[in-house]
């Protein structure tokens, strides 16, 4: 059983290092986003003329952001949970109540997955573009499709976590970042 525990704090510990790089990557496109904005409020201030299609990249780029920092919110506990019912609970109970919702959240999610990849596909093949700049719209949806996979990871580390609070009886797994010696 320790070893089983052992492997599984493991693929938690890479899985939440994955997430981290996949959010910093979008914190790139905020800082971009920021530079971009800047010039264009500067170039129209200054010069009357703002950067052609800034507000079309804009767009793209806070969409990329978002798509990236999906799986981090879920990893900090940011996305939305009604707790009020649930708190007033055994701890076992509200485990598998835990594990329903994580099993129902990874098959939408799995689908999320699928259906940006699959739109990507035939964006690609389609050459669909943006109205102004003409810029290809499929890697967007292939950027979704991966975002959308790394909260995947995420939801099945939450998932484990509450399979082992069913049947291991103990609340180690929902302690965040505790992993069990040897594994960092």
């Amino acid at each position: 059983m320790h070893r089983y525990l052992n492997r599984l704090a493991s693929a938690k510990y890479l899985i939440h290092r994955l997430t981290r790089y996949v959010f910093m990557a979008g914190m790139g496109w905020v800082l971009l986003l920021m530079l971009l904005t800047t010039c264009d409020a500067a170039t129209r201030y200054l010069f009357s003329s703002p950067v052609p299609g800034a507000n079309e990249l804009s767009k793209f780029m806070l969409a990329i952001f978002g798509m990236l920092g999906m799986a981090y919110t879920q990893h900090e506990g940011g996305n939305i949970r009604v707790t009020l019912l649930t708190d007033a609970l055994p701890h076992r109970l509200k485990a598998v109540f835990g594990l329903i919702s994580n099993f129902l959240s990874l098959g939408i999610v799995g689908l999320i997955v699928w259906g940006a990849w699959k739109m990507g596909v035939e964006e690609f093949h389609m050459g669909i573009t943006s109205d102004a700049l003409k810029i290809p719209l499929y890697p967007l949806k292939f950027i979704l499709s991966a975002g959308a996979f790394f909260l995947c990871l995420e939801i099945l580390v939450d998932l484990a976590e509450s399979a082992g609070a069913i049947w291991l009886k103990k609340k180690k797994w929902e302690s965040g970042n505790s992993y069990p010696e040897g594994v960092r």
